[in-house]
């Protein structure tokens, strides 16, 4: 979407920002290259800030946002949960609002879109791909990985036995899946919503990056 000239050259204000979104099996180094594509194409990375923002507006913590992030179960039974935990004897009153998922997601849709600001940018997960699907200027890549490769990955990142990377990975595939079909009425793992999908075990995370750098130079050429 560019306005050319007349003297030839092209008016850079008006050329449309470019949005990348990653999403990702869990342990498929979706965050790992997220941020080195970012890097190497001079943009913003987007990923835990979509958190702080959604709490300043929801006006709660960032750590209650977090415990509804990508979840399918209602946040407010996270809260209840986390409450039968801790002793409350000394509050004279606890004046929690109940906040569904579905309330923050919506919130998150917003921060989202705000969260560039017209500039170009790579953001993580959080059904960004979905939230920005008719973003004129959007590629949106889906990164996945065998079990095996995935819970190696994570046992060495989080200094895990592989039983509990194995579990770890189960379930937090479990959440998403769920979550994305709850929020957006897709499935994660289809990659016929997105317009580039990889298996990142197989080619290895540097060829993945090289092989993601050289479809968006194709797709859009130079990034402005």
């Amino acid at each position: 979407m560019l306005t050319i000239l007349l003297g030839g050259g092209v008016n850079m204000s008006k050329v449309t920002p470019l949005v990348i979104t990653i999403n990702h099996q869990f342990g498929s180094g979706g965050a790992c290259l997220a941020q080195k594509i970012a890097e190497k194409l001079n943009m913003l990375y987007i990923d835990h800030q979509i958190i702080d923002m959604t709490a300043r507006k929801l006006n709660i913590s960032s750590e209650q946002v977090k415990a509804g992030d990508e979840k399918p179960t209602s946040f407010w039974h996270s809260i209840l949960q986390y409450l039968a935990y801790i002793d409350t004897s000394t509050y004279t009153t606890l004046d929690l609002k109940p906040t569904t998922n579905r309330e923050i997601y919506n919130v998150e849709v917003q921060a989202i879109l705000e969260s560039y600001k017209g500039k170009s940018a790579v953001i993580l997960g959080r059904g960004s791909s979905y939230i920005l699907r008719k973003h004129p200027r959007h590629a949106s890549i889906f990164l996945y990985a065998d079990s095996n490769y995935r819970v190696k990955r994570i046992q060495k990142i989080n200094n895990l036995s592989e039983e509990e990377a194995l579990k770890l990975v189960k379930s937090t595939d479990k959440v998403r899946d769920l979550y994305i079909r709850e929020m957006t009425g897709h499935e994660l793992e289809d990659a016929c919503q997105y317009h580039l999908s990889l298996d990142s075990g197989i080619l290895g995370l540097d060829e993945t990056e090289k092989i993601i750098l050289e479809y968006i130079h194709a797709r859009f050429g130079e990034i402005l």
